[in-house]
């Protein structure tokens, strides 16, 4: 079984019409006013994101993953149901690791000090959950120290953390914004024992159109009617 360092590696039609309905949209949107929840329940986060009926959603399980085993360098392209995203490791080393067992892989990174990053969501996201906990050099659970969840969406950024009294595989983390979230990153702590940042099962929801977004978008779609009616009839 591979297990990790410890120390520092190295290593087109109406252009005009498509310009206003944007910048409509964007005045629309910076009216509203953003706010961030966070949420300790993995059921209550489900709820929440079922009742704002989001256009995608999804989970990435990683069992896809090689348990105890060195996945090479990052980015990693990922997917959530429909969701795309990038994994990635950093600052000190950018190898990712695969924690866990065959039949339930985690994601984890090669270095203690390193923090998981999540991003470049497509289509964008405005919710974002986890199972999130620590592992030991070989990958598996380690009930030590403490990890923290940051998110950061188009307003700013916003921080959780789990402690080890509380700390599972079960434990989870997640956060609903009323604006994009743009990233996502997991750092470990610990004073006396070594950790690695570790997560199972991240579940990812994408933007749901605003009220006003959805009137500008249905008056685009009747001006272009229109148009395409009178071109029709000076034709």
């Amino acid at each position: 079984m591979h297990t990790r360092l410890n120390v520092r590696e190295q290593h087109m039609t109406f252009p005009k019409l498509k310009i206003a309905l944007a910048a409509a949209v964007l005045i629309a949107s910076a009216q509203t006013q953003a706010a961030l929840s966070v949420y300790t329940s993995q059921a209550e986060f489900d709820a929440a994101i079922a009742a704002m009926m989001p256009g995608l959603s999804g989970i990435d399980s990683f069992d896809d993953l090689v348990a105890g085993a060195n996945l090479g360098s990052g980015p990693l392209a990922r997917s959530a149901g429909g969701i795309g995203y990038s994994a990635s490791a950093g600052p000190t080393s950018d190898i990712l690791f695969g924690a866990g067992s065959a039949s339930d892989a985690w994601l984890s990174t090669n270095n203690e000090t390193d923090s998981l990053s999540f991003s470049s969501f497509a289509p964008g996201v405005f919710a974002a959950g986890m199972n999130l906990f620590n592992s030991d050099i070989g990958g598996e659970f380690q009930r030590a120290g403490s990890i923290t969840l940051t998110v950061t969406d188009t307003e700013g950024s916003s921080s959780a953390t789990i402690r080890s009294r509380t700390m599972s595989t079960d434990s989870f983390l997640g956060f609903i914004s009323t604006t994009e979230i743009t990233s996502l990153q997991v750092a470990s702590f610990a004073r006396r024992v070594d950790v690695w940042p570790t997560v199972n099962n991240l579940s990812l929801a994408s933007a749901v159109p605003e009220p006003e977004a959805y009137l500008m978008m249905l008056a685009g779609l009747a001006a272009i009617g229109f148009v395409a009616r009178r071109r029709r009839m000076g034709s």
